[in-house]
């Protein structure tokens, strides 16, 4: 069975390296947050998770860090089905509710699906 994963190389680490793909890159929207995308010269898809939140919930790195372990874990079981040589950066806006893994999945599948990078 192949082993499923996400590498140090399919992250994008760096500010610079995020801000380049805000700032270069489309945007696609939804509720959930938005999807910004930009190639890249590589023949991997790149992955960079950005959490938004108001000033009414300063204080919330439990909920911050769940949301980007969900996303994370969405990217790493379906980027097989996405397009390579990308880089993407989902911007999610931390609301008050809390959100479980088939409401990110199924946010994160509309986004990719409008952006035209999901080929299966």
């Amino acid at each position: 069975m192949k082993k499923i994963s996400f590498s140090r190389d399919e992250r994008l680490k760096k500010y610079s390296q995020i801000k380049s793909v805000f700032t270069n890159g489309r945007r696609f929207g939804e509720a959930f947050g938005n999807l910004y995308m930009r190639t890249n010269d590589t023949s991997r898809t790149r992955l960079g998770i950005v959490v938004r939140m108001q000033k009414v919930f300063k204080g919330r790195a439990v909920q911050r860090n769940r949301i980007k372990r969900l996303v994370r874990e969405f990217y790493r079981l379906n980027k097989h089905n996405m397009v390579k040589g990308i880089d993407l950066v989902f911007e999610v806006v931390l609301s008050s509710s809390t959100y479980k893994y088939n409401d990110v999945g199924k946010n994160a599948f509309d986004l990719c699906k409008k952006a035209g990078i999901w080929q299966a």
